[in-house]
């Protein structure tokens, strides 16, 4: 009889559910933006991550305004435990991105960031960022990135669209 009494509390047993691998994605929500401009030969347009906009040797036009690329880097944690969380990342910005069209070159050398801690994204270096008050499954945080443009020109004219690869990669979950 006992062991019918076993059986029978062993059928309406459940085992745990299983938690999720840990995972980190990003998603590029908006690309960074020059906005329209002139130049004779060369210049440069900055646009910081947080939306100011310089130039050197170049004519503002109507038409694209300006901006700073968005991210977002969401991170699940896998399982609902309850306890907050921070999180250490690495931010890498691959390379220079550039783009030649007609006469017209574009590079952008050099990056800036809202990130905490973080004011500028070197190509081919890593930034390692915190990012705390995590406290749900699933943590996500926006981050804005900004450049400066160099242009050259020899002949006529260009619209240039130039990606920002961004690549994040966790490094812990504190």
């Amino acid at each position: 009889m006992a062991a019918a009494v076993l059986g029978a509390g062993l059928a309406g047993f459940s085992p745990p559910a299983l938690a999720a691998a840990p995972s980190v994605t990003v998603s590029a929500d908006q690309a960074l933006r020059f906005g329209s401009f002139f130049t004779d030969t060369t210049g440069t347009r900055t646009v910081s991550a947080t939306g100011s906009v310089t130039g050197s040797a170049i004519i503002p036009l109507t038409g694209t305004s300006p901006g700073p690329a968005q991210f977002t880097v969401t991170y699940d944690r896998g399982n609902n435990a309850n306890t907050s969380y921070s999180l250490l990342i690495a931010v890498l910005v691959p390379g220079t991105a550039s783009q030649v069209s007609g006469g017209v070159t574009g590079t952008i050398a050099s990056f800036d960031t809202d990130l905490p801690g973080v004011n500028a994204l070197l190509p081919g270096q890593t930034a390692q960022v915190t990012l705390t008050g995590c406290q749900r499954r699933i943590c996500s945080r926006t981050f804005r990135v900004g450049g400066t443009l160099q242009v050259a020109r020899t002949s006529g004219g260009a619209q240039l669209a130039i990606p920002v690869p961004i690549v994040v990669t966790l490094l812990a979950e504190l």
